[in-house]
């Protein structure tokens, strides 16, 4: 049987990731897909047609957050810079769209900040799970004390974060969290976009 030859993109950034965690084994299923396996972990990659203005977005399944807790989301953001400039791969990379666990790099970035500065602004704050996402948005289920609200986090031009919440809610808590919403999403944006 003959040696499955992959995609150079696919293969550059698995053999960066492959590069970073000890022990990791790489299963070849097919010229764009492949599995990286960590002990009883695996990570899926698979490289389809891209999304918007990328040539090509490569799909990375990541069940166990181990890109996350390797700290291997900021390479991923920037793989381009991993290869010489002068050569295809660069312009190959650069041109390339990642997303992991339905999110594009970035956006998972801002999901890690939105918790951290609504953490930051009062402990009474509280994150619950994730309602919905894709690539460049997603909705959070957040608790204020007592008080449950879905956060609508949208990666554009502009970051722009949305609090909706049960008409019966208290006004002044309303008042609260809608001033701590405006708070995180200029703190994002200057973050992220300025």
């Amino acid at each position: 049987m003959s040696e499955i030859k992959q995609s150079p993109v696919l293969e550059f950034i698995i053999e960066k990731i492959k590069g970073e965690i000890a022990d990791a084994k790489v299963e070849k299923q097919s010229e764009k897909k492949s599995v990286l396996k960590d002990g009883n972990d695996s990570i899926l990659l698979e490289e389809t047609a891209g999304l918007d203005d990328h040539k090509v977005s490569v799909l990375i399944t990541d069940k166990k957050e181990i890109l996350y807790s390797e700290d291997l989301l900021e390479i991923l953001q920037d793989i381009h810079l991993e290869a010489r400039p002068d050569t295809s791969i660069y312009e190959s990379l650069k041109s390339t769209n990642i997303i992991v666990n339905g999110l594009s790099i970035e956006t998972k970035f801002i999901f890690q900040a939105v918790k951290e500065f609504f953490d930051t602004l009062s402990n009474s704050y509280q994150f619950l799970k994730t309602v919905e996402k894709s690539t460049n948005q997603l909705t959070m289920e957040f608790q204020f004390g007592d008080t449950k609200f879905h956060l609508l986090v949208s990666n554009g031009e502009h970051i722009t974060v949305n609090a909706k919440y049960d008409e019966s809610v208290n006004a002044k808590i309303k008042t609260t969290i809608a001033d701590d919403v405006i708070k995180v999403q200029q703190a994002l944006n200057k973050m992220f976009k300025d």
